[in-house]
């Protein structure tokens, strides 16, 4: 019976063990501006040409920076961004608003980056 609970007493230690090592290897002191750079989301002041523009050749110019542009839709211009925001249709297709077509398709953006859009906007969208 003594060694029964003994092979008990040494599993259940040896269990203990090993969960608290797992447990405090992951414990460690992450500075999230080493690990990701500045990551401090800036939406005091987006302009087109700053904010705007690098967003758009990242995530849409791809279907519509052609002659033939996705749903009819070009965002090559200044000009032509500046009338999707402004007629609502740049933050609903973003912010996958209902009513909107979802975009960009291969997810939503990032937060800051929606609330970059967002200020931009209500900012009068400078260039």
């Amino acid at each position: 019976m003594i060694n029964g609970q003994m092979k008990n007493l040494q599993s259940a230690f040896l269990i203990m063990f090993v969960g608290f090592t797992f447990a405090i290897s992951g414990c460690y002191y992450d500075n999230k501006t080493e690990m990701y750079g500045n990551t401090v989301c800036d939406t005091a002041n987006p302009t087109y040409t700053a904010t705007i523009q690098p967003m758009i050749n990242q995530n849409c110019i791809g279907c519509h920076g052609s002659s033939s542009p996705s749903g009819g839709v070009a965002l090559t211009s200044y000009d032509q961004v500046k009338a999707v925001a402004t007629k609502g249709s740049l933050e609903g297709t973003m912010n996958q608003s209902g009513g909107y077509a979802v975009m960009p398709p291969g997810g939503k953006l990032a937060t800051c980056k929606l609330n970059q859009v967002a200020k931009w906007i209500r900012n009068g969208a400078p260039q």
